[in-house]
């Protein structure tokens, strides 16, 4: 048959092919490689079908020619050399397609928080309050800090007096201690310091003097030792500076970090990644500049030897142990956080415009809740600015309440079409004349006693307070090297990581040059010519609790304040064994997009670390799928969650569209016996994903009216005698309303508070019932404690937003160790012994099995005068849930004591529980009655028998009157 031309006809198709390729090749999205796969395919089959056709013939008709081209003649038994190119391109396709899920495309990255752009739903204030499942919430009191309160305070009985305290710490200049039953301050407090705070307190008894201090880490690198009494002590920890080039960014790629690779699913990530590769090319920027050498710090001397000489050399991407990544962008800076004027640039900076970076949020006018409102100046923060007929939150008890209860009803009518307008400072209109008249006393008058016109100077002397602004320590003048600052942007963890029987804090460090700070041209001398918006780094530092010194030090991520990633660290590390090998791995995301994993000696664990979109949540462990391991459950401001293996495998992900700052919380919400994993987020929506596949569970997700930039509490606030089940949402949003959402129907009670939160809500019982309390703060610098009709169980308490250590799971009904009642009442042990009762609660991990062995160690803190060992400790292994009763010595002085009882199970995820005791402090009791007793009983021995009043001698006189 004739076939001239044929030859021809494939490099005809070949050539096309080719050429589609490539324009195809440009687009990374699956349905272009989809498209190129089939057609390649098609065309290698129809060619398949036309040789076969051909050689038919050839063999049927053997006396037909051989085919020729141009008079050549051609075996057709060989495969032209174009027939094979069609092959290999089919091959090339195909190994393309294959790998691009794992490669090529980065599902994280390439998505987008779309739900943040939609703005909030109109508020609807009377469908909100009149809700259909009331909690039946009362107020139990109510008290106002120094300033607004960015960080979860934590709920602790620190005096070792039976009465838990609720620690707060104000975001400027002050750490306040509450009374929980009634919410006044604590004698000798508040405490000062000189920074801003974005950490939540901790304890720990640094100077082993059995009474635990108050740790708290501040914005400008230091971590101070708080007493009882709130006296601050002189001994704390202080993170060194970092040591890097000066000119390690010169010729920086705009970044060097490849984000088309990434480890999840993110469209948006990938195209802005072409976008930036293409940007490159077409204005010739090729110069790259990379980053090697040494950036895990073994020294002692803490992170001061980054760079020696040898840091800018290299590639990023090279798979060393630890690796230093870089890069540059156009971001805001976040750095202005020092002054309290700044707070609400804070929230939004820090948690907002890092990941939002051209996108413009609408919002809908209903509701005072913009992110561009966020920002505003720091006297907004003060104002409780609230709609028409909107109630705010009162005391029952107050005069004001009282007084204006009868009218409430006709004022909502009458200003139902009026502005309310904030009674601040900066309101223009002159007072009243009554108002006026009243603040005659303050004004200068001659008339006024000695008493009203003295000189405060010369009654308080105010340096004991020392300046009122933090300052950086003396820079080092380095000719090639510059030292960037220190700052603490999150909680640290104290555990021991290595198993030595030491104490570690484990801290995550931002390190950059505050531009507010440096905006004096004073402290800017110190610093020389430098472009200080260069310099940002994260690093993890390790310190020895028992030596207070560095005792290890890794660096993580350097960039530039205007990259579009940027290396802050604001999530706290979690701790947690990943391997069983007895020693704590920390598990860390940062705002460069990388969740890192480093074992106790500070290297990072193979294949990690792991690229996902910024991340400002911590890192979750916890067995969320019930299958007996640990899974890492990570998220990022592109709205992306993601759960893998201990090895760094992915088992699932999921998309919620939204900006999400915290990490989930983890719980059985809707009572199937399988765990969720519940997701607050920008857009005001909470998701609840199953922890099996990260599908949405029904009929989440709740929307709320406002932004949600806190940790969801999940709580057992079922009723005494009610058998409900599910677990209750408990969260605040921006919206000013606190939420209490029933798990299996989504049904919420509000509680109006009027006011922004950052921080979560915490439970436990504080007032000293029998029912179980919320600490609610604000950034208008109130706490409220509320009271529920729930009774109290040790395991349903929340006291810190980790519980400790790395527990961010419900632990009531699931698992967990608490003291029985009878063992923690606050009572007076005597004698040589006494028994603590716990009992270990392993319920949840159907069908999993229990997570035995248990290892709990309890520990008996004595403070006082006493000569022996201020902590007692025993350990023992418990092979199945139960109650166990453990025998503790008693000591021989009257004092006080705590008792702390912690399990490790076989995952090492921590739980905890604590109650305090006195020793011998009420023999004097006993002493008392042994001698007033027989003092009474002589005096009624006494009273018995005294004698008988004496009668008059009868008289024989006789009146001689008579």
């Amino acid at each position: 048959m004739p076939s001239t031309g044929l030859d021809c006809l494939e490099l005809q198709i070949l050539v096309r092919l080719l050429r589609r390729n490539f324009r195809v090749s440009q687009d990374p999205t699956k349905l272009a490689r989809v498209y190129l796969l089939l057609t390649d395919l098609c065309c290698i089959i129809l060619l398949g079908i036309r040789d076969t056709i051909q050689l038919f013939f050839r063999l049927v008709f053997f006396p037909i020619p051989p085919l020729t081209v141009k008079g050549n003649a051609k075996d057709p038994m060989n495969l032209s050399v174009t027939r094979v190119l069609l092959i290999c391109l089919l091959l090339f396709v195909c190994l393309d397609f294959a790998h691009g899920d794992d490669s090529s495309e980065n599902k994280f990255r390439k998505r987008e928080a779309t739900d943040d752009s939609l703005g909030y739903p109109d508020l609807d204030e009377d469908a909100l309050l009149n809700t259909q499942c009331p909690r039946n919430l009362e107020l139990r009191w109510q008290t106002e800090v120094s300033s607004s309160i960015y960080a979860t305070p934590l709920i602790a009985d620190i005096n070792s007096d039976g009465k838990l305290d609720v620690v707060v710490p104000s975001f400027v200049h002050y750490l306040e201690v509450l009374e929980g039953s009634d919410g006044d301050k604590m004698p000798g407090w508040p405490a000062f310091h000189q920074s801003t705070v974005h950490a939540s307190p901790l304890l720990y008894d640094i100077d082993k003097d059995g009474v635990r201090e108050i740790a708290l880490a501040t914005y400008n690198g230091e971590v101070f030792f708080f007493r009882v009494s709130g006296y601050i002590m002189t001994e704390k920890l202080v993170v060194p500076r970092l040591k890097v080039r000066k000119d390690w960014h010169v010729g920086l790629h705009p970044d060097p970090v490849d984000r088309s690779h990434p480890d999840v699913d993110d469209d948006q990530l990938i195209l802005e990644a072409a976008e930036m590769k293409s940007k490159t090319h077409t204005n010739g920027n090729t110069t790259e500049r990379n980053i090697s050498g040494s950036t895990s710090m073994e020294s002692h001397n803490g992170i001061g030897n980054v760079a020696n000489g040898n840091t800018p050399e290299g590639n990023t991407s090279g798979s060393t142990s630890t690796k230093t990544h870089i890069g540059m962008g156009n971001m805001s800076n976040p750095t202005n956080v020092s002054n309290p004027e700044n707070v609400s640039n804070l929230a939004d900076e820090k948690k907002v415009n890092e990941s939002q970076k051209g996108t413009n949020i609408k919002l809908s006018t209903g509701v005072d809740d913009s992110p561009a409102n966020a920002g505003s100046s720091g006297s907004n923060k003060s104002e409780i600015l609230t709609g028409t007929g909107r109630r705010l939150l009162e005391d029952n008890n107050s005069k004001g309440s009282e007084e204006g209860a009868s009218e409430s009803k006709d004022n909502d009518k009458t200003n139902s079409n009026e502005d309310i307008r904030a009674a601040t400072v900066e309101n223009d209109e002159g007072l009243e004349a009554d108002a006026d008249s009243s603040f005659e006393l303050l004004r200068d008058n001659d008339e006024l006693g000695d008493e009203y016109s003295y000189d405060y100077d010369d009654y308080v002397d105010e340096s004991m307070w020392g300046d009122e602004e933090w300052t950086e320590g003396q820079h080092e003048q380095l000719k090639d090297y510059v030292n960037i600052d220190s700052h603490i942007l999150c909680t640290p963890v104290i555990a021991d990581i290595d198993n030595d029987g030491v104490s570690e804090m484990v801290v995550a460090v931002s390190h950059f040059f505050d531009h507010e700070y440096y905006d004096n041209p004073d402290h800017m001398k110190e610093l020389g010519d430098i472009d200080i918006g260069k310099y940002v780094a994260g690093a993890i530092v390790v310190f020895n609790l028992d030596t207070k010194q560095v005792k290890w030090s890794t660096q993580l991520d350097l960039s530039t304040d205007t990259a579009k990633f940027r290396a802050y660290i604001n999530s706290s590390p979690t701790v947690v064994d990943l391997d069983g090998d007895g020693n704590l791995d920390i598990l860390v995301g940062t705002s460069f997009g990388l969740f890192y994993v480093l074992d106790h000696h500070g290297k990072i664990r193979e294949k990690f670390p792991l690229e996902m979109a910024e991340i400002q949540g911590a890192v979750v462990a916890a067995d969320v799928n019930d299958d007996g391991k640990i899974e890492l459950v990570t998220t990022d401001t592109h709205g992306n969650v993601a759960a893998w293996t201990a090895q760094g495998k992915e088992i699932w992900e999921a998309h919620v569209k939204s900006l999400v700052s915290q990490g989930p919380t983890i719980g059985d919400v809707d009572g199937d016996g399988r765990t969720d994993v519940v997701v607050p987020t920008l857009s005001g929506n909470i998701y609840v994903l199953s922890g099996r596949d990260g599908k949405p569970v029904g009929p989440y997700p709740y929307r709320t009216h406002g932004r949600v930039m806190n940790q969801v509490q999940l709580v057992d606030l079922s009723k005494r005698g009610e058998k409900s089940k599910g677990l209750t949402l408990v969260t605040t949003s921006f919206d000013g309303y606190l939420y209490l959402i029933d798990g299996p129907t989504a049904c919420a009670d509000v509680v109006d508070i009027g006011e922004t939160s950052y921080s979560m809500v915490l439970a436990d019982n504080i007032d000293g019932g029998d029912d179980l309390d919320l600490i609610v703060t604000t950034m208008n610098g109130n706490v409220f404690c509320f009271s529920t009709p729930a009774p109290h169980h040790p395991l349903k308490a929340w006291r810190s937003s980790n519980q400790g250590r790395n527990n961010l799971a419900n632990r009531y009904n699931r698992e967990g160790v608490y003291v029985t009642s009878p063992s923690r009442n606050y009572r007076d042990e005597e004698g040589k012994n006494f028994w603590v009762e716990i009992e270990i609660v392993d319920k949840y991990r159907f069908p999993s099995g229990s997570q035995a062995p248990y290892n709990v160690t309890i520990t008996l803190l004595v403070p006082g005068n006493y000569q022996g060992e201020r902590r007692i400790t025993q350990n023992q292994i418990f092979r199945h849930p139960g109650k166990f009763q453990i025998k503790l010595p008693t000591v021989g002085v009257r004092t006080t004591g705590t008792v702390v009882v912690e399990m490790v199970d076989k995952n090492g995820l921590y739980f905890s529980d604590e109650f305090s005791l006195t020793f011998h402090m009420y023999y004097y009791k006993l002493l008392k009655w042994l001698i007033v007793l027989p003092m009474l009983a002589m005096f009624g021995v006494l009273v018995i028998l005294r004698p008988q009043e004496a009668m008059p001698l009868p008289s024989f006189s006789r009146n001689t009157d008579l």
